[in-house]
Formats: C-alpha cells, structure tokens, sequence
C-alpha cells in the first residue's frame, strides 16, 4: 500500500504545481497587457521625440540662414524695384507712341 501513497502522494504534488502555475499565468496575463501598453506609449513618446528633434533641426537651419536671406533681400528688393520702373517706363513709352499714331 505504500507504493499507492506515493503515486497519490506524486499526483497530488502534481495537481498542485498546474495549480501554481495557472495561478501564476492569471497574475500574468493583466501584467503582459500592461507591459505591452506601456511598450507602445514609449514606442509613439519616442517617435514624437524624433520628430520634434527634426522639427528643432529644421527650425534652427532656418534660423542660420535667416540672416544671409535679410542681407540679401534689400537687394533683391532694388532689383525688383528697377525692373518695375523699367516696365513702367516701357508702358508709358506706348502709350506716347499711341497718343501719337492718334494724333496723326
């Protein structure tokens, strides 16, 4: 009778290490859905960190160029200016040279 002992003795040991362990994948199972929900917030934090870092490169690239691009603009500016004077008096030239062929 001694060898049965043992055997209900084993499959008692049994039942209550699946027990544990079932025990054990319920702790777990809310614990991986949070572990996985915490993944993906790091996961979407760093994707917004790389790109507010490439947003703060562009900003200060255009920061660095800013002064050049002020330097540059009076002159710009001058040469519109001159071409426009140059349109203007390219129109009112016409419109003596119509007044003219009018008056004939």
């Amino acid at each position: 009778m001694a060898g049965i002992t043992n055997i209900e003795a084993v499959k008692l040991k049994i039942q209550a290490l699946q027990h544990q362990a079932d025990d054990a994948e319920e702790r777990a199972e809310p614990l991986l859905r949070e572990e996985k929900g915490e993944r993906r917030a790091r996961e979407r934090a760093e994707a917004e960190e790389a790109s507010l870092n490439r947003r703060i490169q562009l900003v200060e690239e255009e920061r660095g160029r800013a002064p050049e691009r002020l330097a540059t603009a009076p002159q710009k500016l001058k040469k519109a200016a001159d071409e426009s004077d140059r349109g203007m008096k390219v129109v009112e030239n016409w419109a003596l040279k119509d007044e003219e062929k009018m008056e004939l």
